[in-house]
């Protein structure tokens, strides 16, 4: 395919992709709607993961055609692959387990899927990985979704995976190679694993089952040191986005389950005086300060992210650039913290607001799952996955477009690294089987009163 041939098509599937996006956004919109105060109301999906795989052939399609070397048939088998991935994967587990959320499902896809296109078009051996991490972080999803639909207790565990977790924090410190001023990384055979992720799952975990049970202050110090120490271990990373998702999620799911203010005030004191300890002692946080104050002030040198970023957002304008016609490569770590960036250039601001809403949708229907809970620590991991996976979501987004100062995170289900990916699959495991528990005991409940009826009737 020519230049002229591919511009031309490329600025025409504009309109379709943000009118697949909207279709997504608004069929998950409307079910969100229809279900309040609902539990268990499995209906129609909307064909989404249809919708989805429809995205996926015709970006896919698009970029195969984007080289000068002819049509490239292993881009398209590679979409085709993964519109067969998403769609297996979704009416698998929806006619096959009763209670799944499908609407939390269906976002988690279409947010991977437009992830992965953007990596083809930026990285196309690292859009293999992913889809191959994706595979895998699925089969955590089901393993946890299954374990969580269980009323099964981890009480008994939580000072164990207090200790290996706090072990596991120390020795990044003394195993991880430093990169980008933060040291994240442990590299096995290879292979290279943040912990920092996998953390989050035993954060999430050690929180709700402790918080389960009300406590006196006394009796909670050691919930309050674990914390602590959790986020100044990860602070010595220089991993401050990690630091500061860690705090709000404790702060967070603390105050959910015991309304105690005098804490939460506390800790936020100790959060600020922290921070201002962190601007002093680490040259390159009050580097990110200076850019988020004015990025255009030194846009050679510590701006010069941010003003990418903003650049590529503003020239994508409504609809976008169009897929293959921007130029992603500019915007430094694209492939990771900056991604959202490369999304709006090449599909525009109305995709890139749709991200956010649809992040917000997670976000409402996870806490309705936590809501609808029966037990304090089903309610309290269903809330806090919620919470981990959103607040993630929102602080990257917020740092890259300016909002707040960039701390240097992914974005969920859309940024390229495996553990980001397995993890975060994860967590909506946890999520999916909270709700499973939910309608299980809704069905029990339905029963119970349908015997009732029924014995009311023959006495």
């Amino acid at each position: 395919m020519n230049l002229r041939h591919f511009e031309i098509l490329s600025l025409s599937l504009r309109y379709l992709f943000v009118l697949l996006v909207l279709y997504i956004l608004t069929v998950s919109f409307i079910k969100t709607i229809w279900d309040n105060n609902r539990i268990n109301t499995r209906g129609t999906s909307g064909k989404v993961p249809f919708i989805i795989a429809l995205f996926s052939l015709s970006a896919f399609g698009l970029l195969a055609g984007l080289g000068s070397l002819g049509y490239d048939y292993f881009v398209l088998l590679l979409g085709l692959l993964v519109s067969l991935v998403v769609v297996f994967q979704f009416y698998f587990l929806y006619y096959f387990i009763d209670g799944i959320d499908e609407v939390i499902l269906s976002i988690v896809d279409f947010l991977f899927v437009i992830g992965l296109v953007t990596l083809q078009r930026l990285s196309p051996e690292l859009a293999v990985k992913q889809l191959l991490w994706f595979i895998l972080g699925n089969i955590g999803l089901f393993f946890l979704m299954l374990f969580f639909s269980r009323d099964k207790g981890l009480s008994k565990w939580t000072y164990p995976m207090m200790v290996f977790g706090l072990l596991t924090l120390l020795a990044v410190l003394f195993f991880a190679e430093e990169e980008w001023g933060a040291k994240r990384y442990i590299s096995i055979r290879n292979i290279s694993v943040q912990p920092s992720e996998f953390f989050k799952l035993l954060f999430i975990v050690v929180l709700s089952y402790w918080l389960c049970e009300r406590k006196s202050f006394l009796k909670n110090l050691p919930l309050f040191l674990f914390s602590s120490l959790s986020v100044i271990l990860v602070v010595l990373h220089k991993d401050l986005g990690s630091a500061l998702q860690y705090f709000i999620v404790f702060i967070f799911v603390y105050y959910i389950s015991s309304s105690d203010r005098a804490v939460v005030i506390m800790a936020l004191l100790a959060a600020s005086l922290g921070s201002l300890l962190s601007y002093k002692i680490f040259p390159h946080v009050r580097v990110r300060l200076k850019a988020w104050r004015n990025p255009w002030e030194d846009v050679y040198g510590g701006g010069y992210q941010l003003a990418q970023s903003l650049i590529a957002i503003g020239s994508g304008g409504m609809l976008g650039l169009g897929l293959g016609l921007g130029e992603p490569h500019v915007i430094p770590a694209s492939r990771t913290d900056f991604i959202f960036a490369a999304i709006c250039e090449e599909f525009g601001l109305i995709v890139g607001l749709s991200i956010i809403l649809l992040f917000c949708i997670i976000l409402l229907r996870g806490m309705r799952i936590g809501l609808n809970a029966s037990k304090a620590s089903d309610m309290l991991l269903a809330s806090g996955a919620t919470i981990t996976i959103c607040i993630q979501a929102f602080i990257i987004i917020g740092g890259v477009t300016n909002l707040i100062p960039l701390t240097g995170i992914t974005l969920p289900f859309v940024s390229y690294g495996g553990s980001s990916m397995f993890v975060s699959l994860c967590i909506i495991g946890i999520i999916e089987g909270i709700s499973i528990k939910n309608a299980q005991l809704a069905n029990k409940e339905g029963d119970i009163k349908a015997e009732g009826e029924g014995g009311n009737e023959n006495n």
